[in-house]
């Protein structure tokens, strides 16, 4: 999502995490259709770029907004905070002495358990990682945008465990 676009906006939908995907399906193939490069055809260069560059933004607000992750995301930065920023009070916030334990803990079960164990932990880290996005979206229907981007933060510290895992899998 670029700095000043709004997927909810743009396909006129509440800023809110509970919308229906028959919405986003239906207000995607309207905006797909009207914004289409083929209906400027005849048109000059500027009105064929204009084109490619609105179907692009519909394209970019339909990943996020389909994807639960990403429009949790994208709530907590229309909200004012961005997790992919390190500034100390609009940037992720960092997370927590205690959190960070718990990560060691899950990466020395993950050398402890060798293979044999695997399936188990990334059944855990996977649940804890569902956990982390629900107790965001409750956080964000609740209006609490930093709480919300605490449980992003660490869902994706879960993510990254899950990605390393599958990539030194035998």
């Amino acid at each position: 999502m670029s700095a000043d676009t709004d997927p909810f906006a743009l396909f006129d939908l509440p800023r809110r995490h509970a919308v229906g995907r028959d919405a986003i399906e239906a207000r995607y193939l309207e905006l797909s259709r009207a914004a289409h490069p083929d209906n400027v055809v005849g048109e000059g260069t500027a009105a064929r770029r204009a084109a490619v560059e609105r179907a692009s933004a519909v394209n970019a607000a339909y990943r996020v907004l389909r994807d639960p992750v990403l429009r949790a995301e994208a709530l907590v930065k229309l909200g004012g905070l961005d997790l992919d920023s390190t500034d100390p009070e609009r940037g992720a916030p960092h997370p927590t002495q205690e959190f960070l334990l718990e990560m060691i803990e899950l990466r020395e079960r993950l050398e402890d358990g060798g293979p044999a164990g695997l399936d188990a932990l990334r059944d855990d880290v996977e649940a804890r990682s569902e956990a982390a996005l629900d107790a965001a979206i409750a956080a964000l229907d609740a209006g609490e945008f930093r709480r919300a981007a605490e449980h992003l933060v660490a869902r994706r510290y879960f993510q990254r465990f899950l990605d390393e895992t599958e990539a030194s899998a035998p």
